[in-house]
């Protein structure tokens, strides 16, 4: 049996004992707030504890009576009087009904308050650890897409010492960076603004754009592949800029192989596995190909003219 969209976000946002130890370091002001806001969806609600039991409650038993007395009557005894029964049985049915809905909600309140996930996340954030994955990275290049989601609309973005929900341009910087390691890191960065429809979408100013330092650490939540932040340091990474908009099938495939949301072991976050690595290069060899020969290298390839 698949496992529905909702298990496997919780199930990704649940320790996992096959993520390897990572080193931990006190959480970023950034990091901790983004561990709040993860937090808030895992909440103890008493509206959902109650909301189910209180409105549906009261009807279920007296619809399951009926029903049997209905299937009694139409297997075993034709003659059943069934407007008796329910009438002599209303005390009864009224009793049952009160029971019904008292341990479904007890049941709600004992399966939220023990449920891994939420004593999780009712703790973490104020222990204030993160866990950083450390990557070293040698050269990148950076491409773009353009994809709206009108059920997806905002983002979420840290704006003066807090985040702030904003409109979501639908425009993503994705950089493909190459690791001491050996293996492909695909990096990301969403902008806010106005949607333009359309695949090519309008790129920020260069100040806005992500540009990538040597020395990269994500910062986890501890157990987990969930990103909390990045920590870049030590000189810029040698980057191509490219003017390059990806095709909505290049955009799935490469939302595929990032592994950025909803992935589990022995996946790990932005790395690409070995088998998508081919493609990986092909896409950063198209999107170098893009740029053209730049204006210098133009003049110095140009002809002498003869004098």
């Amino acid at each position: 049996m698949r496992d529905t969209p909702y298990t496997l976000f919780m199930r990704f946002q649940t320790p996992d004992p096959g993520i390897a130890p990572r080193e931990q370091a006190p959480m970023l002001a950034q990091e901790q707030a983004w561990a709040r806001d993860h937090a808030s969806r895992h909440r103890f609600s008493w509206i959902e504890v109650l909301v189910p039991p209180l409105c549906v409650g009261p009807v279920l038993p007296g619809i399951a009576f009926l029903l049997g007395l209905l299937l009694y009557r139409a297997l075993f005894a034709p003659g059943l009087d069934i407007d008796r029964i329910v009438g002599a049985s209303f005390g009864w049915l009224a009793l049952a009904t009160l029971l019904f809905m008292a341990v479904w909600g007890l049941h709600n309140f004992l399966r939220d308050t023990r449920d891994p996930t939420k004593r999780y996340w009712r703790s973490m954030p104020d222990q204030g650890l993160a866990e950083l994955e450390h990557h070293s990275l040698v050269s990148g290049t950076s491409l773009w897409s353009s994809d709206y989601d009108p059920d997806c609309n905002t983002l979420m973005q840290w704006t003066n010492g807090k985040l702030e929900c904003v409109q979501h341009s639908g425009v993503t910087q994705w950089v493909l960076a190459r690791t001491t390691a050996g293996h492909w890191l695909v990096l990301k960065e969403e902008y806010p603004g106005s949607f333009s429809y359309g695949r090519d979408g309008k790129m920020p100013p260069p100040d806005k754009q992500m540009h990538p330092c040597q020395e990269l650490a994500i910062a986890f939540a501890p157990g987990t592949n969930l990103p909390l932040g990045r920590r870049f340091s030590g000189a810029p990474m040698p980057l191509v800029d490219t003017p390059y908009w990806v095709s909505a099938d290049e955009l799935k495939r490469l939302v595929e192989v990032a592994h950025h949301w909803v992935f589990f072991p022995p996946d790990r976050y932005a790395v690409v596995n070995h088998q998508d690595a081919e493609w990986v290069q092909r896409l950063a060899d198209k999107a170098q190909a893009s740029v053209g020969p730049r204006p210098d290298e133009t003049a110095s390839n140009r002809p002498e003219t003869a004098l």
